[in-house]
């Protein structure tokens, strides 16, 4: 990690990261929603349109990005989150609450690999004395640390004022944007290109087998990880945890996502594969466990589970960015977001629904079952697991 602060370049991206991953929005959004007059059933629907919508921008958003090139990409990515947060201070409608949230799941689009593919060329092309691994390790736990301290302000602001999470947010990525406008731009990271050539490109990139493995195993992880994370609102409530216990919860879960982060900087090529096992085996345990002891879910299993999908994200995205062609970086790392996008707009509600059905243990375990046969899935992808030639 010495050598990944030691650069001014690195040093300067994840401070940057870390004013761009704040999630004070995170446990009051819905809150904030029906304390504004808007119905839960609004609410809901506006978050299923906010899911369809990032999954139907992944593909044109990753293409729009290996276009322009990825220092204008991360700006717009800063630039688009001071847009969007400002907006949904303004709510005072229907209509102005599905434009924010349709322009918000622009914004989450982009996020995909604007930030990955645009640190892994700074290690190739502005600090080659900086391992990736190390680079990516470091950036995801700064920004677990980030996420750490904005969930534990979130109340606070919130009680200041309902419209503060959101300002600040907002205050923060035009921070961002400053500083980022100090970053080196890629030379020749903007293609000038044809339809034809694109598409000739993003087929001779899914072609690679390596590729195609990386694509799968990222998707399976993302759906496998992200989609359990709706559970923990019913396990709140199903175990009658206070609002400040439910804080520490997720603080505790971000402190051992910042720990995963940090691992993964030290899974060398030939470690990957095991890293990655271990990641899909850490959720799954966690899951299991928590449907049969659910007490300790929040303070034991739940944590492992953060750091278990940290480690494995991490690990999966210096793999892609490594395996993957550089003119189509982040139409592939679109392509991983929105096909899991598809699994995680049904996965979501689903095992919402399910938890509230039948029970919350029942809804753990029938992802813990779901997640057996993504491992099965997955297995065959990680034995093949190679760097870039």
């Amino acid at each position: 990690m010495r050598a990944a602060l030691g650069s001014r370049t690195i040093r300067t991206f994840a401070i940057t990261q870390f004013l761009l991953e704040v999630q004070f929005w995170f446990p009051i959004w819905l809150i904030y929603l029906l304390d504004k007059g808007f119905s839960l059933t609004t609410a809901v629907l506006a978050d299923g349109v906010f899911r369809i919508a990032s999954a139907a921008c992944e593909l044109p958003v990753g293409l729009l990005a290996d276009r322009i090139g990825r220092r204008r990409t991360y700006l717009t990515l800063a630039g688009g989150s001071v847009l969007t947060f400002a907006a949904i201070t303004q709510i005072r409608s229907v209509g102005a609450l599905f434009a924010a949230w349709v322009l918000w799941a622009g914004l989450w689009a982009l996020s995909s690999g604007a930030a990955s593919t645009y640190l892994y060329e700074l290690c190739a092309r502005q600090a080659p004395e900086v391992s990736p691994a190390r680079a990516f390790g470091l950036v995801r736990a700064v920004g677990s640390a980030s996420v750490l301290v904005s969930l534990l302000a979130a109340g606070y602001l919130y009680e200041a004022d309902p419209r503060l999470p959101f300002a600040v947010t907002s205050g923060l990525a035009a921070v961002a944007f400053l500083l980022a406008l100090t970053l080196p731009e890629i030379p020749n990271s903007r293609l000038r290109t044809t339809l034809a050539s694109t598409v000739a490109a993003i087929r001779g990139a899914v072609a690679d087998a390596r590729v195609r493995r990386a694509v799968w195993l990222g998707a399976l992880l993302l759906l496998f990880g992200w989609s359990a994370r709706i559970l923990f609102q019913p396990l709140v409530l199903d175990l009658g945890m206070p609002a400040r216990a439910t804080g520490w919860m997720y603080a505790v879960f971000a402190a051992t996502s910042l720990l995963g982060g940090l691992a993964a900087g030290y899974v060398d090529a030939p470690h990957r594969r095991s890293a990655t096992a271990a990641a899909f085996l850490l959720i799954l345990g966690a899951l299991a466990a928590t449907s049969q002891v659910t007490r300790l879910g929040p303070f034991l299993f739940l944590p492992l589970l953060g750091f278990g999908y940290a480690l494995g994200t991490t690990v999966l995205e210096v793999f892609t960015n490594e395996v993957t062609p550089a003119p189509v970086r982040a139409t592939i790392f679109g392509l991983v977001a929105s096909l899991a996008g598809i699994g995680i707009a049904v996965a979501r509600p689903g095992l919402g629904a399910l938890s509230g059905e039948r029970s919350v243990p029942f809804a753990f375990g029938a992802w813990a079952a779901a997640g057996v046969v993504f491992l099965g899935l997955a297995i065959p992808a990680i034995r093949r697991m190679r760097p870039a030639r």
